[in-house]
């Protein structure tokens, strides 16, 4: 049976959690996912944008504690071994193969179609500025495309587009949970607030980096549409260094402070879930 608005009645809530881009930040994941299950919040679907990809793949291919591992045991050394290959910098300042590798490492060679639940990956289509939703084929491609920094990776070729970090159109894909049909949207911002205090001086991939937080900056979504409710968790990263998107040895601080947000809108996602 369906109101006068055409919403149907008498059936759970589709709810999906969004993943916010934000580089190392993006552990502060971790902390909020973990918190939902242990809560037993029932998402139907995740979106996600540059590291929150990553995550979400990671997370709904039951490798979330090798995530956390690998972002446990990354330090300068290892980031050069499996991580950081300069080239000259004619298109990027890092080629990006190693990048894909070390991607291949955290989820395998796995398709969409291996998830225990739909995925939809944002990315940025280069020519126009469009966010572009990515939701079958190679997770390891995909995720790459999604993280694509611009200046720090090459764009990458998905078809007959070139795609670079989904963070540049959708830094917290709310609109494109509500595009695949949500109800209710959860939603993990990792957006540095404005004005953020820099406490030593800026090395070269923080400059490009902070520029591209700058650009990416935009208001997110925040309250009740005619149809979905938007419910936003807002990690605290202002402290501790938190704010930087390399800094992957503050694991613990960026775990705590996701798990202390979500804790904090639990009583809000539920009572949205029951008064559906």
């Amino acid at each position: 049976m369906k109101n006068k608005q055409g919403v149907q009645k008498n059936r759970k809530p589709k709810v999906a959690l969004v993943l916010g881009g934000g580089g190392a930040r993006g552990i502060a994941h971790v902390g909020v996912l973990r918190t939902l299950e242990a809560a037993g919040i029932k998402i139907d679907a995740v979106v996600g944008t540059s590291m929150g990809a990553l995550v979400g793949a990671c997370h709904l291919l039951g490798r979330l504690d090798l995530f956390e591992s690998e972002a446990r045991s990354l330090n300068k050394r290892k980031a050069i071994k499996e991580i950081l290959d300069l080239t000259v910098p004619k298109y990027s300042l890092l080629k990006g193969k190693k990048a894909h590798r070390y991607i291949e490492k955290l989820v395998g060679r796995n398709n969409f179609s291996h998830l225990s639940l739909p995925l939809w990956i944002i990315a940025t289509n280069l020519a126009d500025g469009q966010p572009i939703i990515i939701n079958k084929g190679s997770l390891a491609n995909a995720i790459q495309a999604s993280i694509a920094v611009p200046g720090v990776f090459p764009p990458v070729k998905l078809g007959d587009d070139y795609l670079v970090d989904g963070g540049v159109a959708s830094p917290t894909p709310i609109a494109e949970a509500i595009a695949w049909g949500a109800d209710i949207v959860i939603a993990v911002d990792l957006v540095l607030k404005r004005g953020t205090k820099l406490k030593e001086k800026p090395d070269l991939l923080f400059t490009l980096m902070q520029s591209y937080e700058t650009i990416r900056n935009k208001s997110v979504w925040d309250g009740q549409t005619e149809h979905q409710k938007v419910i936003l968790i807002k990690p605290d990263l202002s402290g501790n260094g938190l704010v930087s998107s390399f800094k992957f040895f503050k694991v613990d601080d960026f775990i705590a402070a996701g798990t202390k947000a979500a804790i904090g809108v639990l009583p809000e996602i539920r009572e949205a879930i029951d008064s559906f």
